[in-house]
């Protein structure tokens, strides 16, 4: 059981929310072939907004009861389950609506010992709501999978038949993927081999009515994301999770309000295909998004042909919040550059954590009167790996990645994609005082439909430890770009790294970097002198302290630099981390930073205090502050309070203050009360 109250207030706004929620669960086990598990879930929402001038109230259910019956025979297990998940809105400035959820799965698993592991799957789902969702869809799985030293393999097939019965769209999509993989050691493990051989086809086909336009998703081949205030300007970290096709699992992204802990300017960025473009973009959030908080979420939408200097395709606006898919859809201006990112611009200050879990990117078909469409994608590929220790201090290898891509919808090529990645190392480690690694790839990828691509890199690192106190790394990186057979983009990297132990409680950190960009396609280049320092000392016992510098100057030519940003940036900070005891920790952190969006100083200050040996007391606190000073100067601070009192392992009772206090527009104040009971 847990109940949570909150309240906002932003200027004359007014929100008031509660939170209630109970779940309960038997599982037992009748016999020593049989369990079941019944379980119920039930989430009551209220809020009430007001503006002073008008009062809005809204009410959301959610119930799930499942039941979960599993008989084990031998190796044989079976699994039988069925979930229902009803929510129910009753909005004061809109329609009322209940969205239904129904799921009857059956599950076959086979594990015999020394044979191949069988498992077979099938779900029906249902779901309707009273106004726009009228769905069926049937999945069936088969999947096998077997290790025979020094063999590996396993066999998927997935086939998921969709009926949309309110738009009357019919899709199916088939699916196999095989992998077989040989990895093995010789000569007294000097010589390691491995080879993988992948195979993956893809049908897809939707039968739509006469004057429908269905999409068709763009798969991309990276994925990036980071919190970052100035999306002109910014080079993104890259995040996998964003496009593994797990709706399930968060990617670590919370653009909820900032009182849950979530953040806006939030980038979260797709490389695309060569050659592709899209014009819608969706975000998968994990949960459902309650309504009065999904509207006023607002995003903008970018582009870029380096994951650089990026250029507004769709200034921030609100998008609908499909909460039966669990989805924010982005519709913008058709998009063909290299890369294409989401910014959340705006959020609720109340809002609860919104964890992003996928990001999706779609192109239209286009034909009004196409009334079939038909995606054919196929993936062949083999990998090979081949290490080899030649003598005590000297190892070397090599690795091979060849592809085969293909895909068409309704009969015309899209996609004839052959790539081959070949790559070659060497290492060397003289002493233990010494190593040095150098690798040489060479990525090339013909399509005819789409372009040419080859890309040639360097990389070479020395790395010397002359005394236990001291090391030295060098690093060089040289990447070429060719594109259609045409020089697209060369870029060189020099690296020195210096750390030295200065004292048992002082270490000093010394970095020079200079790169350079050749941007033919965008008729601009780019030179960058990053110098930065750093000094890490234990004051006492119990004060650590860290003061870091950096400075970014860089510089912009060529006809295509006009309008780009100046990227130069200087940061100087400051931590102090104050620990008297294991149950006291202070933290304060002055940044100074100059860039083209202006300068400023941020501050921040943090306090988690355990008063009693039992942990039954949490108290903490922070405050941010940040100052912009640019053509019109900002202030914002954020304050947030928490103390937790835990009765037992299980039980405790939470109190939350939050507040945002800019120097101009309206302050936001939350304060939330939680209760929680577990047994």
């Amino acid at each position: 059981m847990r109940s949570t109250y909150e309240l906002t207030k932003t200027g004359s706004t007014e929100v008031q929310t509660e939170t209630d929620l109970i779940e309960v669960g038997v599982q037992d086990r009748i016999g020593p072939d049989l369990e079941y598990r019944v379980s119920d879930k039930f989430v009551y929402g209220a809020q009430k907004l007001d503006t002073g001038s008008t009062s809005t109230y809204d009410e959301s259910t959610l119930h799930r009861p499942s039941v979960d019956v599993v008989m084990t025979s031998g190796p044989v297990r079976w699994t039988q389950l069925f979930q229902s998940q009803e929510d129910r809105t009753l909005s004061g400035s809109g329609p009322d609506n209940t969205l239904v959820r129904n799921d009857f799965l059956e599950k076959l698993e086979w594990a015999p010992n020394d044979l191949p592991q069988v498992t077979a799957w099938l779900n029906y789902r249902t779901t309707e709501d009273e106004f726009f969702v009228d769905q069926e869809r049937i999945e069936t799985r088969l999947q096998v999978s077997q290790s025979i030293e020094p063999f590996d393999y396993d066999y998927s097939f997935r086939r998921e038949n969709t009926d949309d019965l309110d738009a009357d769209v019919e899709s199916e999509r088939t699916e196999h993927i095989a992998r077989l993989t040989y990895q093995d050691r010789h000569l007294d493990d000097k010589l390691s081999t491995t080879v993988s051989v992948f195979a993956s086809e893809r049908d897809n086909s939707t039968d739509v009515p006469a004057g429908t336009i269905p999409s068709l998703q763009v798969f991309p081949t990276l994925a990036f994301a980071d919190v970052d205030t100035t999306p002109q300007i910014s080079s993104l970290s890259t995040n996998a999770a964003l496009i593994d096709a797990n709706f399930a699992t968060s990617t670590g992204i919370d653009i909820g309000g900032f009182g849950s802990g979530g953040q806006i300017s939030w980038n979260l960025a797709a490389q695309l295909p060569p050659g592709q473009s899209v014009d819608r973009i969706e975000l998968s959030t994990v949960a459902v998004v309650p309504s009065n908080f999904a509207n006023p979420f607002a995003f903008s939408v970018w582009a870029s042909d380096d994951n650089t200097f990026w250029t507004l395709v769709k200034s921030s606006a609100a998008y609908v919040y499909d909460p039966a898919f669990q989805r924010f859809r982005l519709s913008i201006p058709s998009v063909n550059k290299r890369f294409v990112k989401v910014v959340n611009t705006s959020s609720p200050a109340g809002a609860p954590a919104v964890l992003i879990s996928e990001l999706e990117v779609f192109r239209s078909a286009g034909g009004s009167s196409t009334t079939t469409t038909k995606v054919d994608e196929s993936v062949h590929s083999a990998t090979t790996n081949v290490s080899w220790q030649v003598a005590d201090t000297v190892s070397v290898g090599a690795d091979v990645i060849a592809q085969q891509a293909d895909a068409d919808a309704n009969g015309t090529t899209t996609r004839d994609e052959q790539r081959l990645d070949a790559g070659a190392w060497a290492s060397w480690t003289p002493t233990e005082k010494f190593d040095a690694n150098l690798r040489v790839a060479d990525q090339r990828i013909d399509d005819p439909v789409l372009r040419d691509e080859e890309v040639v890199t360097l990389l070479g690192v020395l790395s010397y430890r002359p005394i236990r106190t001291l090391d030295f790394d060098l690093s060089f990186l040289r990447s070429d770009r060719d594109v259609d057979g045409v020089d697209d983009l060369r870029t060189d990297v020099a690296q020195a790294l210096a750390s030295a132990e200065l004292l048992p409680t002082l270490r000093a950190e010394v970095s020079l970097e200079h790169n350079t960009t050749e941007d033919s396609t965008n008729q601009r280049d780019i030179e960058r002198w990053i110098g930065g320092a750093a000094l890490i000392a234990e004051l006492t016992p119990t004060l650590d302290a860290t003061v870091r510098a950096r400075s970014d100057d860089a510089s912009v030519t060529g006809s295509g630099s006009t309008g780009i940003p100046d990227p130069s940036e200087d940061r100087y900070e400051l931590t102090l981390v104050y620990r008297p005891s294991e149950h006291l920790i202070g933290e304060a952190e002055l940044r100074w930073i100059d860039s083209f969006a202006g300068s400023g100083l941020d501050q921040r200050l943090r306090v988690d205090w355990i008063p009693f040996g039992d942990g039954s007391l949490d108290l903490q606190f922070d405050f941010d502050r940040t100052s912009t000073q640019s053509f019109a100067d900002t202030q914002t601070d954020r304050w947030r309070a928490l103390a937790r009192y835990g009765f037992n392992a299980y039980t405790f009772l939470e109190i939350q203050y939050a507040a945002e206090v800019p120097d101009q527009g309206d302050t936001t104040q939350v304060f939330t009360v939680s209760a929680s009971f577990n047994n």
